[in-house]
């Protein structure tokens, strides 16, 4: 198992935003279902879903999982 070296001052803000983002989103979401107003659910959960994708893709990326040869 190969050690993961520490992550960076940007990677740690990139992160701490990704974070942030995803958590507003789950707080837009549930507050959209609690008014039941379908749009805002809707809209709330599209940045939960990206917000999750990006964090997935940073931890892809610093593990060293991610393939970035281009055809």
């Amino acid at each position: 198992m190969t050690a993961v070296p520490p992550p960076t001052n940007k990677v740690l803000a990139r992160k701490i935003v990704g974070t942030c983002v995803f958590l507003a989103g789950l707080v837009g979401a549930a507050i959209g279902i609690w008014t039941l107003d379908v749009v805002v659910a809707v809209l709330w959960l599209v940045v939960v879903s990206l917000a999750g994708f990006y964090l997935l893709k940073l931890r892809a990326e610093a593990r060293g999982r991610l393939d970035r040869t281009s055809p």
